[in-house]
């Protein structure tokens, strides 16, 4: 039976809090929460909720789960086929296994694929992790 070791959570818009985040073809920061891992085996389970709007055709956005700044852990790719002005919610879930023991940072980052479309991140936004040990 797993045993839950910690939680952490960045929620910078739920909805119903306004919020703009332009999106392009360099990386730029959504959410980031630290989270502590336990010796042995164990796994920190991640979750993340998006709204996004396109500004420009249909663009494919990239979302990048980032541990420690260094370390990608996922890699989302998802078009966005709503009509301008619309919201598209894109969610995912991810699993980083054996995590060294200790303190880590998960950072989550969009970007856009290709040239010639842009998009917006207007929210929601939640991003989580549960780490524990098995």
């Amino acid at each position: 039976m797993a045993e839950f070791f910690s939680v952490g959570s960045s929620v910078p818009s739920n909805g119903n809090t306004p919020i703009t985040i332009d999106i392009g073809d360099t990386p730029v920061t959504l959410a980031a929460f630290g989270i502590s891992t336990p010796s042995g085996a164990n796994r920190v389970l991640l979750d993340g909720t998006i709204g996004i709007r396109p500004t420009l055709l249909n663009p494919v956005v990239v979302l990048k789960v980032i541990r420690d700044n260094s370390q990608l852990i996922a890699t989302v790719r998802q078009q966005i086929f709503v009509s301008l002005g619309e919201v598209q919610i894109v969610s995912f879930n991810g699993v980083d296994t054996n995590v060294p023991v200790g303190s880590h940072g998960y950072t989550l980052t969009a970007e856009i694929e290709g040239l010639g479309s842009d998009a917006t991140v207007v929210g929601p936004i939640v991003y989580s992790g549960t780490s524990y040990k098995l």
